[in-house]
C-alpha cells in the first residue's frame, strides 16, 4: 500500500501510520479509499494482529477530509446514479468493515481532523487526541453545499444526540480538543507526542472492539424521532433549517432526513440511507457550483491561478485606511491582528483617533 504503513509491535499491536505520499496533508483520495479496504482485511485475517492503532504520519494534521476534486470526479460528471451511488458507498461501505472487524481499533489524532478525516476516526473504537489548542475536529461539508456523506451523520448522532449533532453539522462546528472530549466526540486527551502509545495502553487493557451502537442494549441519547424529548429535534429543527434556507439549501435538508430516517434502523441500513441522501445532494446545481466556487476554483487561485506572468510577489508591511469609521477601523484591526502596520485616515483628526480607540477597545476585550 502507497497511503498507509503498518508495524506490529511485539504485543501485537499495529501501528497504521497514515501518510499520502507527495503532499503536505493527509486527503481521502481515490487511491486512499481504494487501500481501506485492504486495511480492514489484513487487520482481519492477519493471526499476528491483536489491535490496530490509526494515526498520522503528516506533522501538518491527521486528515483534511475528502479530496473533493479526486472523488467527486467519480461521482458526477455524467454518471449514473447507480455508479454514482455505488462509488459513494465504497467509503461507508469500507469504514463499516473496519469497525466491524472483530479487533479493537484506535485512532491517535495528532493533528486536525476534518470532514472524511473525522468520519475515520468515528469508525474506530477508541479516539484519542493530543492536547494541542491548533487541532481542529469538526465535519464542516455544508460550508462547500455537502453533508458528511461518510458515516458522520450516523455515528456522529448515535455518540452525542440529535440536537447537538445536528448544530455541530448544519454550522460545520469545529471542535478544540478539550471541547470534543467534553462534546463525548473523543474519549481521551493526551500530551502531545503521547497519543500513539495512549491508543496502545487502551488496547493492552483489554479494548473492546464493539462500537455502542452494535451494542444490543443501545439507546440513542437524548431520544429519537418517536421519543417524547427527542421528537422535538425535528420539529423545532425543520422550522429553523426553513427559516435559514427558504428551501434554497438543499444540503441541510437532506443532513435532516438522513438523520431522521437513519437514527430509526440498524447502522447498516443507516449508513445506505446517508448514502443516497449524500448522492443526492451532490449531484444538485447548488452543491457542485459550491464545490467549484469555493473549494475547486479557491484552491486554484489560493495556488496563484490568475497571477499576473514575470510579476515577483510582493507582501504588504504597511496600508493605509481611508476612513475611519466603522468598517474602516474594523478593516485597520484585522490588519493589525495580521501583523501589517496601518494608518487611519478621516477627514478630522477626532474621527481618526475615534477610529483608533475601537481598535484597542477590540484589542483589550481580547
Amino acid at each position: 500500500m502507497e497511503n498507509f504503513k503498518i508495524d506490529v509491535d511485539a504485543d501485537g499491536v499495529a501501528l497504521i501510520t497514515f501518510d499520502v505520499p507527495g503532499r503536505s496533508m493527509n486527503t481521502l483520495t481515490s487511491s486512499v479509499m481504494a487501500e481501506i479496504p485492504q486495511l480492514v482485511e489484513r487487520i482481519k485475517t492477519d493471526d499476528a494482529i491483536k489491535g490496530a492503532v490509526l494515526t498520522s504520519g503528516k506533522t501538518s494534521g491527521f486528515c483534511a477530509g475528502a479530496d473533493l476534486g479526486d472523488i467527486a470526479g467519480g461521482m458526477i460528471g455524467g454518471a449514473s446514479l447507480q455508479d454514482a451511488y455505488d462509488a459513494g458507498w465504497k467509503m461507508n461501505g469500507a469504514l463499516r468493515a473496519l469497525e466491524t472487524c472483530g479487533k479493537p481499533v484506535a485512532a491517535a489524532i495528532n493533528g486536525l481532523a476534518l470532514g472524511g478525516g473525522l468520519e475515520l476516526t468515528l469508525a474506530c473504537h477508541y479516539r484519542v487526541v493530543e492536547n494541542d489548542n491548533k487541532i481542529q475536529l469538526g465535519l464542516p461539508e455544508i460550508k462547500v453545499g455537502l453533508f458528511p456523506g461518510g458515516g458522520g451523520t450516523q455515528r456522529l448522532t448515535r455518540l452525542i444526540g440529535v440536537q447537538p449533532a445536528m448544530m455541530a453539522m448544519t454550522e460545520g462546528k469545529s471542535f478544540r480538543p478539550n471541547d470534543a472530549k467534553g462534546a463525548g466526540i473523543v474519549h481521551e486527551i493526551a500530551e502531545k507526542g503521547q497519543s500513539v502509545e495512549a491508543a496502545k495502553a487502551w488496547i493492552k487493557n483489554g479494548g473492546k472492539a464493539v462500537q455502542p451502537w452494535d451494542d444490543k442494549a443501545f439507546k440513542l441519547p437524548g431520544g429519537g424521532p418517536y421519543h417524547p424529548a427527542g421528537i422535538q429535534n425535528f420539529l423545532v429543527g425543520n422550522a429553523m433549517i426553513r427559516k435559514q434556507t427558504y428551501g434554497n439549501y438543499p444540503a441541510a435538508t437532506n443532513l435532516m432526513k438522513a438523520v431522521y430516517e437513519g437514527v430509526q434502523v440498524p447502522m447498516d441500513a443507516a449508513l445506505r440511507i446517508e448514502t443516497r441522501y449524500f448522492i443526492k445532494t451532490l449531484m444538485t446545481p447548488q452543491a457542485q457550483a459550491m464545490i467549484r466556487s469555493l473549494f475547486l476554483s479557491k484552491q486554484e487561485l489560493d495556488k496563484g491561478a490568475v497571477r499576473p506572468a514575470g510579476v515577483p510577489k510582493s507582501d504588504a508591511k504597511k496600508v493605509t485606511v481611508l476612513g475611519a469609521g466603522m468598517m474602516g477601523a474594523g478593516v485597520a484591526y484585522v490588519q493589525v491582528m495580521a501583523g501589517i502596520e496601518t494608518v487611519l485616515i478621516d477627514q478630522t483628526q477626532e474621527a481618526a483617533d475615534k477610529g483608533k480607540a475601537h481598535v484597542e477597545e477590540l484589542l483589550k476585550k481580547r
